[in-house]
């Protein structure tokens, strides 16, 4: 696998990162979506502070996270309540 040096511009600084090849357009995609919620908080809040822009944004990032895990976690229950609805089904039928 190929292992790439890249420099990854992230709030006025850069970055160096050593990845495989497969990963840099996500790494990239990851930064510039950074980069875009960081100018919005900094227009939206008149936030000055790097450092403070910075937790506002992973403060974002993890509240999606944790609703994106929620709605993964009730989708698996619905699966699998169905899953065992089918079985019972299939059991009565036989």
């Amino acid at each position: 696998m190929e292992k790439l040096n890249i420099k990854i511009p992230i709030s006025n600084r850069l970055y160096p990162m050593y990845i495989s090849a497969s990963e840099e357009k996500t790494i990239r995609l990851s930064a510039s979506r950074i980069q875009k919620m960081l100018k919005s908080l900094k227009d939206r809040y008149s936030v000055k502070d790097d450092q403070d822009l910075l937790a506002m944004c992973a403060l974002q990032l993890c509240v999606k996270i944790e609703k994106l895990e929620s709605s993964y976690m009730e989708t698996n229950k619905r699966v699998i309540m169905d899953i065992e609805n089918i079985n019972k089904n299939i059991k009565e039928i036989f």
